[in-house]
């Protein structure tokens, strides 16, 4: 396995924890201490490798045809997954087989297929419990709007319209909650989207009162469209709930990407990363969780996204690592 004084060679690569071994031409030319514990075997040189991994014919393969890739093999040590690295051994610069080195991915396997099934679990509880909540919730706020309408007497109906509002607020907890578990979907088919358009077109969906908006960008980027559109929509609802009614939301260009700034008292230095985590709120309106999934969006897309202070002292959010779109 390479040159130097064999005792200390013999020594450097039975430190390794891996199995490793060589083989030319389906012959075992050596083998490292974990190679022979976990496939059992006391010394395999000038054995065929086939007979020494005996039912593992996938690993064979895999080596024999120097063929790297994860594979799971059964060793002494119970199943495990491999990912198969090979490499050239040359003696005197002439090639004298292959390396074979069998990297132990098993507990990495285990906790991506962990992850992988409590994701599922995720997205399927969080649609159960949507549907489950909403349809109550749509019933209740029906009712209560059509009492609204009954009522003369403005005290009560004062008492109706929080009733209402709260309502509101909880549908928009399970909207956010539905989106935050599945926002870190990778985007998959990306389109072009004129994000001037897209911001004007969101601006009109959410209820912003007195507030204004200034389009300052005219780019094209390549995105999700519906789940960059819920970046806009968190970020304008944001601006009017912690800046006030007259806000005025400017969205403007970046040399590689865009922002979303405001007029209003801007966010404390301190609190700007928190207030991208989920739950996190200033107020008590908020769900908390609406500037958690413009970062899931952002980071599914491959960008990034820094909070700032705009020219006017408010809030300001920046989209870079863009990638252009086609006009």
């Amino acid at each position: 396995m390479g040159d130097g004084s064999p005792d200390l060679r013999e020594a450097v690569v039975d430190a390794v924890g891996d199995p490793l071994v060589v083989v030319d031409d389906g012959l075992v030319l050596d083998a490292n201490g974990a190679f022979r514990e976990w496939f059992g075997t006391e010394d395999p040189t000038g054995e065929a490798l086939a007979a020494v991994l005996g039912e593992q014919s996938t690993l064979y393969e895999h080596i024999e045809a120097g063929q790297e890739g994860v594979v799971e093999a059964e060793t002494a040590a119970g199943s495990r997954h491999f990912e198969v690295r090979l490499s050239p051994v040359r003696d005197g610069g002439e090639r004298a087989g292959r390396l074979a080195h069998l990297h132990d991915e098993t507990n990495r396997e285990r906790r991506c297929n962990r992850l992988e099934r409590e994701n599922e679990q995720l997205d399927r509880f969080a649609s159960v419990i949507s549907h489950d909540l909403r349809n109550p919730l749509d019933v209740a706020l029906g009712r209560t709007n059509a009492l609204e309408e009954r009522v003369d007497d403005p005290d009560i109906a004062e008492e109706v319209a929080k009733i209402r509002d709260a309502h509101d607020r909880m549908r928009r907890i399970i909207t956010d909650v539905l989106s935050l578990a599945r926002e870190g979907e990778e985007i998959d088919s990306p389109e072009s989207v004129s994000i001037g358009t897209l911001a004007e077109e969101t601006w009109s969906t959410v209820a912003t009162g007195d507030a204004a908006i200034a389009v300052e960008v005219d780019c094209v980027v390549s995105a999700d469209r519906d789940r960059l559109a819920q970046v806009f929509e968190n970020l304008f609802r944001n601006a009017v709930q912690h800046a006030g009614p007259g806000v005025t939301v400017t969205v403007g260009s970046l040399e590689d990407g865009f922002y979303v700034a405001d007029d209003g008292p801007g966010i404390p230095h301190e609190d700007r990363e928190r207030v991208l985590e989920p739950g996190y709120t200033a107020s008590g309106s908020g769900t908390g969780l609406g500037l958690a999934i413009v970062r899931r969006v952002v980071d599914a897309h491959g960008w990034d996204l820094a909070v700032t202070e705009s020219e006017a002292g408010g809030a300001r959010f920046e989209v870079s690592g863009v990638d252009p779109g086609r006009d």
